[in-house]
This record gives C-alpha cells, sequence and structure tokens, in this order.
C-alpha cells in the first residue's frame, strides 16, 4: 500500500484488533475442538468472520467522515470486503434464526401449531428480506463502487479538503446519493424488528413447551432444556450488543458529526464488532452446562484422548448418550 494512504494513528490502536485476535484464538481452539470431536455431529460448525474482517478487510472507520478504509490483504478492494462481511451478517443473523427454531422444536409439538406457524411465517418473511437485500447488495455495487464523485460532495458538504489518504481507493463511503444503496440499507435496517419478533417469538414458544413438558420429562432434562435455552440468550445478547451497538452507532454518524478527537473510538467500535464472533462463543462455552463439563474434563483434566464412544454425552456431565440425544434433538428427528 502507498504511504500516503496509510492512516495516521498510535500503534496501539493500529494494533488493537491484531492483539485481540490472538487473545480469542485459542477460544475458538478449545470451543472447536469439544464442538468437532466430543459433541454429535449436528453441532460440527465454527465460524470465523472476524479472521476475515481483521485479516483480510481489516476495517479503520475514520471519523468524522464516516469513511471506511481498508488496510489488510484486500485492501484493494474495499466494495468486495464490504459486500463479504454485509453477506456474512445476514448469514448470521439466519444461523441465530435457525438455532432458535432447533431449540423450539426440541420442546415444543403440535399443541401450539398455529403458534409455530406464525413463527414460520415470521422466518419466511425475514428470509424475503435478507435475499432482497443480498439481490440489493450487488445492484448496489457499481454505485458504491463509484467513489470519487461521492467524495467530493463530502468534501463539499464538510467544507474542506479531506485527509489524503481517504482519496485512496482503500477507503469508501456509503454512497447515500444512490436510490438503490439507500433502499438497501434501509430494508437491511428494517429487517431488525422481523427478526426480533421472531426471537421473541421463538422464545415465548419455548417456554411454553418447556411447561407443557414437565409432567412428562424429569427435572433434570428440564433443567438441561433451560440451560441450552439460558446458554441462547446470552449468544443472542453477544451478537446484538457487540454488532448492533457499533453498526448503530456508525449509521448516526451519518447525522450527528463524531469529531475527530473520538478516532480512538472508532478503533474500539470496530474492534467489538470484530471479536463479536469469539466472546458469543466464550459465552457459549462458559453457560452451557454439558459442552462447559467437556472443557474442565478434557483440559482442566488432561484427558485429551478421543474415542470414538467418548462424546458430549458420556463424559462426566451425569447423563448417558441416549439422554443427551433425547434432550437436544427434537422429537420430530427421532421418529
Amino acid at each position: 500500500m502507498n504511504e500516503t494512504c496509510i492512516i495516521p494513528t498510535s500503534a496501539v490502536l493500529r494494533n488493537l484488533s491484531h492483539v485481540l485476535v490472538c487473545l480469542t484464538a485459542p477460544v475458538y481452539v478449545i470451543t472447536c475442538y469439544i464442538l468437532v470431536f466430543k459433541c454429535p455431529q449436528f453441532f460440527n460448525r465454527c465460524i470465523f468472520m472476524e479472521y476475515f474482517m481483521d485479516v483480510i478487510w481489516q476495517l479503520t472507520v475514520v471519523v468524522p467522515y464516516s469513511s471506511l478504509c481498508s488496510t489488510g490483504v484486500g485492501h484493494q478492494y474495499p466494495v468486495l470486503m464490504f459486500s463479504v462481511v454485509a453477506a456474512g451478517l445476514c448469514a448470521t443473523g439466519i444461523s441465530i434464526m435457525h438455532m432458535f427454531e432447533y431449540r423450539m422444536n426440541a420442546v415444543t409439538d403440535d399443541s401450539i401449531k398455529l403458534l409455530k406457524n406464525l413463527i414460520t411465517g415470521v422466518k419466511y418473511y425475514h428470509y424475503f428480506m435478507m435475499t432482497s437485500c443480498m439481490c440489493l447488495l450487488v445492484a448496489s455495487y457499481g454505485h458504491l463502487s463509484d467513489q470519487k464523485s461521492f467524495k467530493a460532495s463530502v468534501e463539499r458538504k464538510f467544507g474542506h479538503p479531506l485527509p489524503s489518504y481517504i482519496w485512496c481507493d482503500n477507503c469508501m463511503f456509503i454512497n447515500t446519493d444512490s436510490v438503490t444503496v439507500l433502499i438497501f440499507v434501509g430494508l437491511a435496517a428494517s429487517s431488525q424488528p422481523f427478526a426480533a419478533v421472531y426471537f421473541a417469538l421463538s422464545v415465548y414458544a419455548s417456554k411454553r413447551g418447556l411447561q407443557k413438558l414437565k409432567n412428562s420429562l424429569s427435572q433434570r432434562t428440564i433443567a438441561i432444556q433451560k440451560n441450552f435455552l439460558n446458554s441462547l440468550y446470552l449468544q443472542t445478547a453477544v451478537h446484538v450488543i457487540f454488532i448492533s451497538v457499533p453498526l448503530g452507532i456508525f449509521f448516526v454518524s451519518f447525522v450527528i458529526q463524531i469529531p475527530n478527537s473520538a478516532m480512538y473510538m472508532s478503533y474500539i467500535l470496530v474492534a467489538m464488532c470484530t471479536q463479536h464472533g469469539s466472546l458469543s462463543t466464550l459465552a457459549l462455552l462458559m453457560s452451557n452446562k454439558p459442552l462447559y463439563s467437556v472443557f474442565t474434563k478434557t483440559f482442566l483434566r488432561m484427558k485429551i484422548n478421543i474415542r470414538g464412544g467418548d462424546r458430549v454425552s458420556g463424559v462426566g456431565v451425569g447423563m448417558d448418550a441416549s439422554s443427551w440425544y433425547r434432550s437436544a434433538i427434537p422429537p420430530n428427528a427421532m421418529k
């Protein structure tokens, strides 16, 4: 990268995200080891979107201009990096919805069929909105790539020349002069209330399901299901806080000018957004009792031999394989 395109900042802030990635790497290694080798196969999923954001994109938000500058490996393709992360955030939201649906189906039956149909309708409408967002994102690519004219308009808006590094190709703006981009941003923002409605209805349905199952399931199984739900709530809260807060402040900066002296806050907010996955993973590991039990047994007691039958269900968490699968798998999947 040309030296004139490097954003002037302190070495501490510039390397903050790298330090956090190094610190959180063990969390991923441990959790993914447990999920891949110690859990039933339907838990074998690990997502590392923050590594893309930190290494490939390496985003810096320059205030007060709200410019998105890429200094990572893919700095020559900032619009592509932005598009990939936007698609990743959509996928994250859909993944969380699937987790709520999975837990809801595990504890509910057809006695609340109307409510479940309503939840399914909200889910598919949200899918439609996400699909529309992706189509608009593709349609907006050309508008987002055409930055020179918009940068000139931003310069006129502030009444003084922009810093030289913002004119480099690795810095981009959300081109609000484009109707297509505005529709994309508006649709993406409006999809969040529908996601919140889906989560609220799923939580309500899950709680109703657990209430009805109290007489047919043991107290231990009920406790396990409640722990799964509480763990999921905590994970979702981490995602919402560490993604929504930075994005919210970023969009507010379009209306309220954030002073240049608050540039340090930009690095902190980007670090929050970048590390949301690792913090969510840590929340999963600490709040999910079966996984935490596997963690303590496997790593703290140094029992690292992996055997075919040595899964979460049988590593000292107080339940056998059949009880684990009965509590974790939706009833319909066992038929």
